[in-house]
């Protein structure tokens, strides 16, 4: 199975896709710089204010600046898409806090659902499956070797843009002293442990659609727009809450917050593993149903 591994890490780097998306995590890394750049700016968002009044301004810059640090207290509850600066001064953020900022909000399931779509669906269609199948192959060890390859892709894809964002944010505003190595590490370990988990849905998506244009837009309504939609609700329902936060969104806003307790990390990692299991013995049991040709 290692030789396996080794062939399909080979197989995605070797692919036009995933140099496709480097260069777009790179520029979504330089996109959060400049966006944290103008929004630091008073100036900037004064000038965008001329219609109104001097006290009107000031009002506003206020009221910015009084949300940014309320946003920094609590978990947001996920959903969106995009990025978020929570820095407790939007006017003068720090690296540390860029770095958090930087793993977004569904901009990387959309990511994901692209690479599945293109290395597991698209192997579909090519008729790649059915030649490794033919040397004999167990279709289990083919399954676990294409999600290890996956989950090696997306972990690099996203320490592209983590760290182009956070180094480049440091340099411009410094890091500060709130986030230590120790918190840097652990929030990109709980990053690809859940990542890995909307990674393994994406998979079992793939697996049932056998297209890649399906794979991908499932992916993106279920993991980007739903969550959008129904993150509106958290907080009103009781029931709804205890479902909404076992959801790779809720969990993904947990391990990239700031403020998230250690019992909610802790619960997020456990929900994530689960997840991965679950929907990789699920992808498995499929697999080895299917008629491949």
């Amino acid at each position: 199975m290692t030789r396996l591994i080794k062939a399909e890490i080979y197989k995605v780097y070797k692919t036009r896709v995933i140099k496709v998306l480097c260069v777009i995590m790179i520029l979504l890394a330089v996109m959060l710089l400049g966006i944290s750049k103008l929004l630091s700016s008073e100036d900037f968002i004064k000038g965008s204010l001329k219609g109104m009044s001097e006290a009107q301004q000031e009002q506003l810059m206020n009221q910015l600046q009084s949300t940014s640090n309320g946003d920094t207290a609590m978990v947001q509850p996920g959903g969106g898409t995009g990025f978020h600066i929570a820095a407790k001064d939007i006017f003068h953020p720090k690296g540390g806090e860029i770095y958090y900022s930087s793993f977004g909000v569904g901009a990387i399931e959309i990511i994901m659902s692209i690479l599945i779509g293109a290395v597991v669906a698209g192997e579909y269609s090519s008729g790649t499956i059915k030649n490794i199948l033919a040397y004999g192959k167990k279709r289990e060890h083919y399954y676990l070797s294409k999600l290890i390859a996956i989950a090696i892709a997306v972990g690099v894809l996203l320490g592209i843009m983590v760290s182009i964002a956070s180094i480049g944010a440091s340099i411009m505003y410094g890091w500060g002293g709130d986030v230590g190595l120790i918190e840097v590490l652990k929030t990109f370990s709980a990053a690809l442990i859940v990542g890995t988990s909307v990674s393994s849905l994406i998979m079992l998506i793939a697996t049932l659609a056998k297209s890649n244009g399906t794979t991908i837009g499932i992916g993106i309504v279920l993991f980007t727009v739903v969550p959008t939609i129904i993150s509106n609700l958290y907080g009103k329902y009781n029931w709804f809450d205890r479902l909404y936060e076992i959801t790779p969104a809720y969990n993904w806003a947990v391990i990239t917050s700031t403020h998230a307790s250690s019992g909610e990390f802790t619960k997020a990692i456990i929900v994530a593993i689960i997840t991965i299991i679950i929907a990789t013995l699920s992808g498995i049991m499929i697999f080895k149903k299917q008629d491949i040709r």
